[in-house]
């Protein structure tokens, strides 16, 4: 009789245990060495052990920060501790910092320099980072323009830019004055009564609800769609929380029967919209969605009289595909835009003064009375061309607080050079991530760089305030930059017009822990916030960024 140590079974958890560890040696050995070679090249290197690689460094941030903190604040605080870990004379953190993580991470190369960074995105565009496209794979099977390679991504892009163009997007204007109409209401009916504030709520849930139901609107439905508990919303949420799981938790066959649950809930709402489209003239709307668009784009190719053309009709896989663009479009267009309202109304409560220059525009251009302000912008579309002070606000927003950054997989023979030198950073075998937050905070390329300065953004080129060039980069770089960059800031030009005379909206983190039952002093901080960058994936603010509302406008 076999004893459980010499059964079959205990013989082949050995072997797999044996085979796991062998590859997990095997690899940090390949990753300990390309640093060190690096190093021997006279690349500055972190301190750097043979055993344990740049672990320390990551243990180091993660002890200094809160547990949901974002990993994006690792660019900052690396920027600012470098003195800690480069043995070198130094006068900076160098442009390019190799990270050998491996085997919590894989090895990164954050780069510092903002010339650097277009090199691996602009004129020699890597691809997409492994782990992003594992990130997003439960919800698109990397279907979507987000992660997909080469043809396809290219014909895709080809297809969908139209429905994004400002021409589009202008003609769909009534359509999202409308739903940022319903935030508002949503704001006024959590103010307090005339010249009082009302009671503390997380922000970021308001803003998601709005900013998903302006990107449902504008990629496939005409009708609002702004219940909360309406099926889309809820498997599109769900699925949301479940990527920005992994480890071994994706190894387990019920996180995938959840995954397989939500995306079947999601094709059943989004299937039907398509197939109705799929069978009208394309000349019979004329303020089409981004999915009319990118149908149309294959219709067009069939001469004389209108019909359905079998590739897109018939074509299971054209249709799969463009379900999984609109699932993309869902999750990225909603998240993104949601986290950077809340970081805006931050920067406004911050700088009274900038707040006041903003009302002050919205006055002139939009009229005196706020409440009239939606029903103008539906008369005049074009007002929205007319408000550079708002786009300031917007893009300095952006600069403070960005949101995601770009990611790429380094190739075999691939390099970037960094500004005044003449060092080669290879790029095979490490992950280039550009390192937005520090870019966008640089001395060397931003005048008062922490200062919240909207007017930047309207000086001449001879203004020593005037942007520096490639150091702004909130939606990527060309060619693959963020399709949905002319929505997104047409979405907060629209809340801003519509909400920054009639409400005062402040932090209340007091009152939050009030409704919480916090007793103790919180420790969860960064820089003396209590406000920051949180979450796995793209960044959210702590908490959702708890706020108070005041009607400015309310009847005594």
């Amino acid at each position: 009789m076999l004893s459980a140590a010499d059964s079959p079974f205990s013989s082949i958890i050995v072997t797999i245990l044996a085979i796991s560890g062998a590859w997990i040696l095997r690899n940090a050995y390949i990753n300990r060495s390309r640093v060190r070679s690096l190093r021997a090249k006279g690349i500055p290197i972190a301190s750097h052990s043979l055993i344990f690689g740049h672990l320390r460094i990551l243990f180091d941030y993660v002890r200094a920060h809160p547990p949901d903190a974002s990993i994006y604040i690792l660019h900052d605080w690396l920027a600012e501790n470098y003195s800690r870990y480069f043995f070198e004379p130094l006068n900076g953190v160098p442009p390019v910092v190799y990270l050998d993580l491996w085997p919590v991470a894989p090895a990164f190369a954050l780069v510092y320099d903002a010339v650097a960074a277009t090199q691996f995105t602009r004129v020699n565009n890597l691809p997409k980072f492994v782990a992003a496209d594992e990130y997003i794979r439960p919800l698109t099977s990397n279907l979507d323009i987000i992660t997909a390679k080469s043809q396809l991504w290219k014909s895709w892009r080809t297809r969908l830019n139209p429905g994004f163009s400002s021409r589009n997007i202008l003609a769909l204007l009534p359509n999202l004055i409308e739903e940022v109409s319903v935030f508002v209401d949503v704001l006024q009916g959590l103010s307090g009564g005339a010249n009082e504030w009302g009671p503390v709520f997380p922000l970021l849930e308001r803003t998601m609800n709005l900013t998903f139901d302006i990107i449902c609107r504008a990629t496939l439905l005409h009708e609002q769609t702004n219940e909360s508990s309406s099926p889309l919303k809820i498997a599109l949420f769900d699925q949301i929380r479940l990527m920005s799981q992994a480890g071994i938790r994706r190894w387990m066959p019920s996180y995938w029967v959840s995954v397989a649950k939500n995306n079947q809930a999601l094709r059943k709402q989004i299937h039907p919209h398509i197939v109705s489209k799929l069978q009208q003239d394309p000349s019979s709307s004329k303020a089409l969605t981004i999915i009319d668009l990118a149908i149309k784009h294959d219709k067009d190719k069939v001469d004389g009289p209108f019909e359905v053309p079998p590739s897109v009709s018939d074509d299971a896989t054209f249709i799969e595909t463009l379900i999984s663009n609109v699932k993309a479009f869902l999750f990225a267009g909603h998240d993104t835009t949601a986290s950077t309202i809340c970081f805006m109304m931050k920067c406004l409560q911050d700088n009274p003064t900038c707040l006041a220059n903003l009302r002050s525009e919205h006055d002139t251009v939009v009229g005196l009375d706020p409440l009239r302000a939606a029903s103008v912008l539906k008369e005049d579309p074009h007002l929205l061309n007319e408000l550079p002070y708002t786009i300031g606000v917007i893009k300095e927003t952006l600069r403070l607080y960005p949101i995601a950054a770009t990611i790429r997989q380094g190739t075999p023979g691939s390099y970037i050079t960094a500004s005044g030198s003449t060092i080669r950073y290879p790029l095979e075998g490490f992950a280039p991530w550009v390192a937005i937050s520090r870019i966008q905070r640089d001395p060397s390329y931003w005048v008062r760089p922490n200062e919240f300065l909207p007017e930047r953004w309207a000086v001449g080129e001879d203004n020593p305030l005037y942007p520096s060039k490639d150091a702004w980069i909130p939606f990527s770089l060309a060619p693959r930059n963020c399709i949905g960059m002319q929505l997104a800031i047409v979405e907060l030009e629209l809340v801003c017009v519509l909400t920054a005379r009639r409400f005062d909206i402040r932090e209340a983190w007091e009152e939050w822990d009030k409704k919480l039952g916090v007793k103790a002093t919180p420790t969860h901080m960064v820089n003396g916030h209590r406000l920051y960058a949180a979450g796995v994936g793209p960044v959210r603010p702590k908490d959702g960024m708890a706020v108070q509302v005041r009607d400015r406008y309310i009847s005594t």
